[in-house]
C-alpha cells in the first residue's frame, strides 16, 4: 500500500511552535520571527545560498531565543497550549491506520512540539522525524555579552522594511531598500554572529527543512521497502517544496495541503479545507485507481461525482460515512475543494489556497512562507 509522508504543521495541527515560541519568549517576538521567515524565503528560494535549505528561519530564530533565556520548559509548555489540531485530525490517522496504511511524519518543527502532539495523536516517536534543539546545552555556553548583542539586534531586524518575497521573486528586480536590508541581515547572520558562542549553535542546528526533508523521506522509503512513485506527500509551505516536487516529477501523489504559493506550485494536488477527514478519501483513490484516474475525478469533484465514487466504491462507503460524520460535528458545511494544478490554474488555485490557509490557521501563521 502507498505510503504517507506528512508535514505536521499545517496539514494536521493549526499551530506554528516556533512563531509562538518566539511570540512567548521574546519582546517582539511575532514580528522578529516574521521578519527573519521572509529572510529564510530569500535565502532558500531567491538567492538559493549554498548549504541554506527552506526553514533554516528555526536556526536564525535560535541565538534570540537564547538570548532571551528561553528554555526546553518552555518550549515544551508553549507546545502544551498550542496542541490544537485541525478537524477531524484523530479520525482521519485512525481511519487511515484501519485501512493498513502507514504515516510518518516528516516536520521541520522543533521535536519539543511535534513528537508531544504526535503522540497524542497516537503516532509513534520511530515514525516521526523532526529539528532537534537541545536549547539548555547551548545555555552552558553561550556569553552573557554575546545575549545582550543578540537582543540588541531585535529591533533592528524588525524595523527593516519587508522584503516582499514570493515564489516568483527575482533577486534582479528587488529594490534597493530591500537590497540594503538584507545586507543588514548577511552581516548579522553571515560575518558578526559566527564570531561569537552563538556561533556554535549556528553550525549545529540543522533544521529539517528542504532538501534535508526531502532525504528524511527517502530514508522512510528504504525503511519500508516503498519506492516515489507509489508515495503521497503532504505539506503546506516553503519547507516541504522539494520533497513535493520530487515525488510529483516522479508519477507520486504530492498533495499541498491549505498550502502557501511554494507548495501549490509543486504539487499536483492541492486541497482546500477545514477538516483533515478530506485525507484518507484522497490518500485511498490515489491507492485505488492510481495517479492519472485521480487527476480525472479531482478536475470533476464535486457533490454528485464524489457520490457516484461511493457508489461505485472508488471511494470506501466506510471513509465516506465517517468523512461525512466529521464534516456534520465541525463548521465545514460544504464540500473542501479538490483541485488537479496545471499551469493554465496555478495561479487562481494559490489564491484561493492561501485565503482558506490563513482562516484554518489565523492570519499571522498562515502568512508565513
Amino acid at each position: 500500500m502507498a505510503m504517507i509522508c506528512s508535514d505536521w504543521e499545517g496539514p494536521w495541527v493549526i499551530a506554528d511552535h516556533a512563531y509562538e515560541v518566539a511570540k512567548k519568549g521574546i519582546t517582539d517576538g511575532d514580528r522578529l520571527f516574521a521578519g527573519i521567515s521572509e529572510y529564510d524565503d530569500y535565502l532558500s528560494c531567491v538567492r538559493r545560498k549554498e548549504g541554506y535549505e527552506p526553514g533554516d528561519t528555526l536556526a536564525l530564530i535560535a541565538p534570540f531565543l537564547i538570548a532571551y533565556d528561553v528554555d526546553d520548559r518552555l518550549l515544551i509548555n508553549v507546545a502544551r497550549e498550542n496542541a490544537n489540531f485541525i478537524e477531524g485530525a484523530f479520525e482521519a490517522i485512525r481511519t487511515l491506520r484501519t485501512l493498513g496504511y502507514c504515516l510518518k511524519v516528516v516536520s521541520t518543527s522543533y521535536c519539543q512540539y511535534v513528537h508531544y502532539t504526535t503522540s497524542i495523536a497516537g503516532i509513534s516517536s520511530g515514525d516521526v522525524r523532526c529539528t532537534y534543539f537541545p536549547i539548555n546545552k547551548y545555555h552552558s555556553f553561550v556569553e552573557e555579552s554575546d545575549k545582550k548583542l543578540v537582543r540588541g539586534m531585535v529591533h533592528d531586524i524588525i524595523d527593516l522594511p519587508k522584503l516582499g518575497i514570493n515564489a516568483s521573486t527575482v533577486e534582479k528586480d528587488l529594490p534597493s531598500y530591500a537590497l540594503q536590508a538584507i545586507k543588514k541581515l548577511d552581516d548579522f547572520f553571515w560575518t558578526e554572529l559566527p564570531k561569537t558562542s552563538f556561533g556554535q549553535v549556528l553550525r549545529e542546528l540543522t533544521p529539517l527543512g528542504g532538501r534535508r526533508k526531502f532525504n528524511a523521506v527517502e530514508e522512510a522509503l528504504e525503511e519500508e521497502g516503498k519506492e516515489l512513485h507509489e508515495t503521497v506527500i503532504i505539506g503546506d509551505s516553503i519547507t516541504d517544496w522539494v520533497m513535493l516536487r520530487e515525488t510529483r516529477d516522479a508519477g507520486g501523489l504530492a498533495v499541498a495541503f491549505n498550502g502557501n504559493d511554494y507548495a501549490v506550485r509543486n504539487a499536483n494536488l492541492a486541497v482546500l479545507s477545514d477538516n483533515c477527514m478530506i485525507t484518507p478519501i484522497i490518500v485511498d483513490l490515489f491507492e485505488k485507481r492510481g495517479i492519472d484516474r485521480l487527476s480525472e475525478l479531482a478536475e470533476n469533484w464535486n457533490t454528485k461525482s464524489v457520490k457516484d465514487l461511493v457508489r461505485s466504491r472508488d471511494i470506501d462507503p466506510l471513509i465516506y460515512r465517517k468523512y461525512i460524520e466529521s464534516l456534520e460535528s465541525s463548521s465545514q458545511t460544504k464540500l473542501p475543494e479538490v483541485i488537479w494544478v496545471t499551469k493554465e490554474n496555478v495561479e487562481a488555485t494559490v489564491e484561493r489556497s492561501k485565503a482558506i490557509r490563513k482562516t484554518v490557521r489565523g492570519i499571522a501563521v498562515g502568512s508565513l512562507g
